[in-house]
């Protein structure tokens, strides 16, 4: 159990979700792995600022797992083993990249579709071979 008390906050730790979320992914997770930058007696202000630090690293992450999802399946992975890193159901995999990748199909930066057609069929035929998505219906 943590035990608190009154001491100086110091400033240099987010407590609010914008304010962690705008220090981008990778200062966050450096940030909360950081075992020496959470004190053991706790104030509110550390309590808080380890909220808004995993609060904001987890939707980061949540934002970045249809690409790693897509990059795996790429990558040759089986929709199966994807499933086992992500923990969870092939259903899911394929429901967090289909609406990820329908997105992503219709963006254009510079000139370039943020993935390729053929991109998005190689890993769809991946899900249709073991019965998952729209034309395995």
């Amino acid at each position: 159990m943590a035990r608190y008390q009154r001491r100086s906050e110091p400033t240099e730790r987010p407590i609010t979700f914008n304010a962690a979320e705008n220090l981008g992914a990778f200062e966050l997770a450096e940030l909360w792995a950081d075992r020496m930058a959470w004190p053991i007696e706790r104030t509110a202000y550390d309590e808080l600022a380890e909220l808004a630090c995993m609060s904001a690293l987890a939707t980061w992450l949540t934002r970045w797992q249809p690409i790693a999802i897509h990059g795996a399946l790429l990558a040759g992975a089986k929709p199966e083993a994807v499933a086992g890193a992500l923990g969870t159901s092939v259903e899911v995999v394929y429901e967090r990249w289909h609406e990820w990748a329908s997105r992503l199909r219709e963006f254009i930066s510079d000139g370039k579709l943020g993935i390729t057609e053929d991109e998005c069929r190689a890993v769809a035929r991946q899900f249709d071979l073991v019965g998952v998505g729209p034309s395995a219906v």
